[in-house]
């Protein structure tokens, strides 16, 4: 049971957390929750590193956001009335439920004077339970809240000369808690026995194709994607890999959200043998920031109906082929993030990145966004 608990402050937490946890407990039916994020749109002082909480990310409408949530405090003070929080969750709400959807809840526990209005707002979006603090009888449990469909997965992993790291990646793919899944690793003209390493795993979910001449990354995704029979669609690196409920929490949030055709998680930053960085976390940050940067990573999950509309992936965008078909999947569909980070991205020497350098491949962003016309 996933628990999001939104509050105005996180900075009331450390005193409030014991009772709200166990307000969420009851309200769930449960003994122990497995995970609980806490989300507010402020904080006035520290809260312990152990505790995961969020504040919505405002990039547009910043004035005007400040603003409501200004009219919205004075609402918990009892110092205007409790209708002045409508007006000002209109402004608000967006990147609200922005925040609480990427915390992937089963249930919303909000602690607020107007959470009942939240509530309302909340309904047409989270498929789980949405409680107010103190008003059980708020509540409202919706049917979409459990699901059990499983559909295939299809994972394209395209290497070229990629021995170093690439048992590790593959190993992750078939490791997933999420057993309904192929694999289909794309050699793209290795020198390197790659079809000797593919070999060594004995799985029947896995599948090895090869280019006998190097076409690069585009062609590599696009020919993975071709054999691909899976209903949700993803392609990962050979040097970066998967915790192991990767798959599954992308898979769910997908079933259980069917407006929402494309997930994206945060994800953890490693250096070259895994070690080092690895406490460093790039948070995933909402897709409104795709017209600035790519902010997809390298750990997402989206629908045959993406693939059907976008197109494969561009020849002519290589080293940027990920922003490039972010992009073009943001005009046509509705995309979210998740906080969470069950992906391990490698930095080292021989990435593309690192062989090309940043400022050419900032120049190649650029190019993009002129061409798929993003402000």
């Amino acid at each position: 049971m996933r628990v999001c608990i939104f509050v105005g402050d996180l900075g009331t937490v450390p005193h409030r957390k014991a009772a709200l946890l166990a307000e969420a407990r009851v309200l769930a039916g449960v003994e122990t929750l497995t995970e609980v994020c806490f989300v507010g749109f402020r904080q006035t002082r520290a809260i312990d590193a152990d505790t995961l909480a969020y504040q919505p990310h405002v990039t547009e409408r910043y004035t005007a956001v400040r603003v409501a949530n200004t009219a919205l405090r004075l609402v918990d003070a009892r110092l205007v009335p409790l209708g002045a929080a409508r007006a000002a969750l209109h402004v608000c709400a967006p990147g609200w439920i922005e925040a609480i959807l990427a915390c992937d809840p089963d249930l919303v526990l909000i602690d607020g004077r107007w959470g009942r209005h939240l509530a309302s707002l909340l309904e047409e979006d989270l498929p789980g339970a949405v409680f107010v603090s103190g008003d059980a009888a708020a509540g409202r449990r919706l049917l979409r809240s459990t699901v059990d469909i499983d559909p295939l997965v299809s994972i394209v992993l395209p290497t070229y000369n990629g021995s170093k790291y690439i048992r590790q990646s593959i190993r992750s793919c078939l490791a997933q808690s999420y057993r309904n899944l192929e694999l289909i690793v794309v050699d793209d003209g290795s020198r390197e026995d790659i079809a000797g390493i593919v070999a060594e795993f004995d799985d029947s979910r896995l599948r090895y194709v090869r280019h006998e001449k190097n076409r690069g990354l585009p062609e590599t995704l696009n020919t993975g994607f071709r054999h691909a029979a899976g209903a949700l669609l993803t392609w990962t690196s050979d040097d970066n890999y998967y915790a192991s409920d990767a798959i599954e929490r992308m898979a769910r949030f997908l079933v259980r959200h069917r407006d929402i055709s494309f997930v994206y998680t945060s994800m953890h930053i490693i250096d070259e043998d895994g070690s080092g960085m690895h406490s460093s976390v790039r948070q995933a940050l909402p897709p409104a920031q795709l017209r600035v940067q790519n902010c997809v990573g390298g750990c997402f999950l989206y629908t045959r109906d993406v693939c059907r509309e976008v197109g494969e992936y561009s020849a002519a965008a290589v080293l940027v082929e990920d922003y490039d078909y972010w992009v073009r999947v943001a005009k046509r569909f509705r995309m979210q993030r998740l906080v969470a980070s069950p992906y391990y991205y490698r930095h080292h020497a021989g990435s593309l990145t690192s062989q090309h350098g940043s400022k050419k491949v900032a120049a190649l962003f650029n190019i993009v966004r002129q061409h798929n016309e993003v402000a």
